[in-house]
């Protein structure tokens, strides 16, 4: 585990009575809808943990940028790894330290992989998939539910991707995943509904980031299903990460509370 210890280099100070003043938000992944989560909670006033699973400059570039006093830092986790997990998200970890508990989750993480049918795709690769974007997110919220049910509060928010819904041509391994995390977040709504705690699901079809764009331009499978899928949205262009991030405010504000156990499509029609 690496900590950043490097103080947020914004130049605006959180709002004092923003929609979100106070909270205490563990963002794990810091990426194109991950980025656009914290510029948007922060200026609400939040205050975040970052992490990143590799490089940690685009996550320290992007808490230079935030309000100032808004960025509690960023940690290297391998979410996948049940310790990793602990050592950041559990009741001594680096981001529940740094933020003095932690009360908002949001998990953005995914798998880059080529797309494959699954007839060729081989064991390893499924399991790199779905630990990262099943397993992970399970841990995750197991480490931060006993500190959010102690304090009587928190919102837990997973994005996962409509693929969940209709599955994706060579994406069989990913697809599932997606779909698990609907039965993990309707699961723990049962389990924590009797308390101010919820969790839901935020499925975004294609996005405008790095990630869509890298992928538009292979070749192949990957390329072929990618376009096809874009040009499938009804309303005509793949969403901006800042929609996906208006969904997420909206579900991790406090007046969402009796919100717990969804899937929410942001996907300009794509599933409806």
């Amino acid at each position: 585990m690496d900590d950043d210890q490097t103080p947020p280099g914004g130049t605006t100070a959180p709002r004092a009575g923003g929609a979100f003043a106070g909270r205490r938000v563990l963002l794990v992944g810091t990426g194109g809808i991950g980025a656009a989560v914290a510029q948007r909670l922060a200026a609400g006033g939040a205050r975040i943990h970052g992490t990143h699973h590799g490089d940690c400059s685009g996550a320290t570039a992007l808490g230079a940028g935030l309000p100032t006093g808004s960025w509690a830092g960023t940690s290297r986790l391998d979410a996948r790894d049940p310790g990793a997990v602990d050592r950041i998200a559990g009741p001594a970890g680096a981001a529940t330290q740094a933020l003095g508990g932690i009360d908002t989750l949001v998990v953005t993480t995914g798998h880059r992989h080529p797309l494959s049918l699954l007839k060729d795709t081989d064991v390893e690769a499924l399991h790199d998939i779905l630990d990262t974007e099943l397993y992970g997110p399970t841990l995750l919220v197991r480490a931060v539910l006993p500190g959010m049910l102690e304090a009587g509060f928190g919102r837990i928010v997973l994005i996962g991707s409509d693929s969940g819904k209709a599955g994706t041509l060579g994406d069989a391994a990913s697809s599932a995943a997606r779909a698990g995390l609907a039965g993990l977040a309707r699961s723990v709504a049962r389990e924590t509904a009797r308390s101010d705690v919820s969790i839901n699901v935020v499925s975004p079809g294609p996005t405008d980031t790095h990630l869509l764009a890298g992928m538009l331009a292979e070749d192949g499978l990957t390329g072929k299903v990618m376009a096809g899928t874009v040009k499938a949205i009804p309303k005509g262009r793949p969403a901006r990460a800042t929609e996906i991030a208006a969904a997420v405010a909206h579900l991790a504000s406090a007046d969402a509370g009796y919100t717990t156990g969804q899937v929410l499509s942001v996907s300009g029609g794509l599933t409806m």
